[in-house]
């Protein structure tokens, strides 16, 4: 309180127990009195409104000292801005002191950390986008997972994940929500709107909930319920899975130690629509439920920077009697139980490159995935669109697959998909029942890296493969070579993003027994140039 507030007050309660002690002394009417009251009541209340406004001014300087000091070394730290690496300085200001007593760099990593480990929110994503024309009018892709994708893709694809921290007892035990939506955008049209008919779709793929700490026997395993499934592996150059299991709904355990490596284990839901054998007439189909158990042990260490993963995964049919019925009589196509098997040996180099060998196995419907030209997907279905059709007769299938890059020197890179495919009595989904079948598929991209932001490459992509079914011979095969520069954040062509790309590609249709595929015109060549944007963020 301010001290000439309390001398007056002091000095009004000494005057009025003065004048209440000497009113015997010397006779004093009360009128007096009330003068000299008022008189003091006034000098209090002006003293009062002094007081007052000296603390808002002081409040007010203290709300204003750390953002007017904040400001002041924001101004004086924007290299950091520009490195990419924006800093927030936050000062702690002592109101008895007024100068700062502590000054620290708040950077976006930090504030990154704090929403995800403290609010438990993360905001993951990716997608791709781009401009393109062509010597054919619109350009066309033909064959994406057998030629490569770079160059080809002429539509946007996107996947948003949102995850919330919705338990934490700070004891090890968490619990986490996740929703992952994923779609396609359409890049021919203005208009975007959503439809399955048309090219801009949208779905959840992804809809659970996540846990840790829960299971007494794995305290340290993810343990998640609902819409989700075992990670997909990609073959990224091709743009399809070769490892893949379509979720309706199920329960998993993942990174459950278990000797060397790490045990996944999974049981997903996964119900087909099974077509009735005249289907291109009729329209008609009956919905078969199955279910996949599918077991992981991967992280098993080898050698220097080796591993090895094996997985299983076996699809059951649960048909209901109408189900046996329609397949009995013939009107609908026999849903068979299928599996895989895989190895997967994985290589880390010293200087950043990689190298991932798959060696793979499966029957039926699986195996059909195989015989795809574009997304050889390992699905139970007709590439994971819930459609199941064909007459599948116990064939079988396997594949060989290498993928990565390397650096040839400090300043060349080359990333490479390369698969071999090979299966009997197998059902196509181009030409049909009893094939056998072979298939080799070659992609490398070698690239000159001028700095971390700059790289001109090529991408070369050759591809053979032949059907015989009924003793009729199919053949498809094409190339394809796209020159590029890009615009980068790494060195790495596979694992670093965003990039931008500039390109112009040739493709070759030089057999299509299998696809009949024609570019307009029906034309057998295109030439298009485009830029691509690409950028996953997390």
């Amino acid at each position: 309180m301010n001290k000439k507030l309390k001398l007056r007050m002091t000095t009004f309660f000494f005057f009025s127990s003065l004048i209440s002690h000497s009113t015997q002394a010397a006779k004093i009417s009360i009128e007096q009195r009330l003068d000299l009251l008022e008189s003091e009541l006034r000098k209090n209340n002006q003293e009062l409104q002094t007081t007052k406004r000296e603390l808002e001014h002081y409040k007010a300087y203290f709300d204003k000292a750390p953002q007017q000091l904040a400001d002041h070394q924001i101004s004086q730290k924007n290299k950091d801005q520009l490195n990419g690496k924006m800093s927030v300085p936050v000062s702690v200001v002592s109101k008895q002191n007024t100068s700062p007593i502590q000054v620290r760099d708040v950077t976006l990593d930090d504030l990154s950390k704090y929403i995800r480990d403290d609010i438990g929110f993360e905001y993951s994503g990716y997608f791709r986008s781009g401009w393109s024309t062509g010597t054919r009018g619109a350009p066309k892709s033909y064959a994406i997972g057998s030629l490569g994708r770079f160059g080809q893709e002429n539509g946007a694809w996107f996947d948003l994940q949102l995850s919330q921290k919705v338990y934490d007892d700070h004891n090890g035990k968490i619990a986490k929500a996740v929703i992952m939506l994923d779609g396609n955008v359409g890049q021919q049209y203005s208009t975007g709107w959503f439809d399955k008919d048309s090219e801009n779709v949208l779905q959840f793929s992804d809809i659970y909930l996540t846990t840790k700490g829960f299971l007494p026997f794995a305290r340290d395993a993810d343990f998640w319920i609902g819409k989700h499934a075992l990670q997909k592996y990609e073959i990224q150059m091709l743009d399809w899975k070769s490892h893949r299991t379509d979720a309706g709904s199920g329960i998993g355990i993942e990174n459950w130690k278990w000797g060397a490596g790490k045990l996944n284990l999974s049981l997903i839901r996964e119900d087909v629509n099974a077509h009735k054998t005249d289907y291109l007439m009729s329209g008609k189909y009956q919905q078969v439920n199955t279910n996949s158990v599918e077991i992981r042990y991967r992280d098993v260490p080898l050698w220097d920077r080796a591993s090895l993963e094996l997985s299983g995964r076996y699809t059951k049919t649960n048909k209901n009697d109408t189900n046996h019925k329609n397949e009995d009589n013939g009107n609908y196509n026999d849903v068979k139980d299928s599996w895989l098997a895989s190895a997967i040996l994985r290589q880390k180099f010293s200087d950043g490159g990689f190298n991932e060998f798959t060696l793979q196995g499966a029957n039926n419907s699986i195996a059909s995935g195989f015989t795809r030209l574009n997304g050889a997907n390992p699905s139970f279905s007709n590439n994971g669109s819930g459609d199941y059709y064909g007459k599948h007769t116990n064939g079988t299938a396997l594949r060989i697959i290498s993928q990565g890059e390397n650096y040839l020197s400090p300043d060349i890179i080359m990333a490479h998909a390369l698969v071999y495919a090979k299966g009997t009595d197998v059902y196509s989904y181009d030409t049909g029942a009893h094939n056998n079948f072979n298939s080799l598929r070659a992609v490398v991209r070698p690239a000159y890296i001028w700095n971390t932001n700059n790289q001109t490459g090529i991408e070369l992509g050759w591809f053979r493969q032949k059907n015989i079914a009924d003793s009729k011979q199919y053949i498809e095969s094409g190339y394809k070579t796209t020159l590029y520069h890009s615009f980068k954040v790494n060195t790495s062509i596979l694992t670093s993003r965003p990039e931008i790309r500039f390109y112009g590609t040739y493709l070759k249709v030089a057999e299509n027994d299998i696809s009949r595929f024609e570019f307009a015109d029906a034309k057998s060549d295109q030439f298009s140039i485009g830029v691509q944007a690409e950028v996953w963020w997390k």
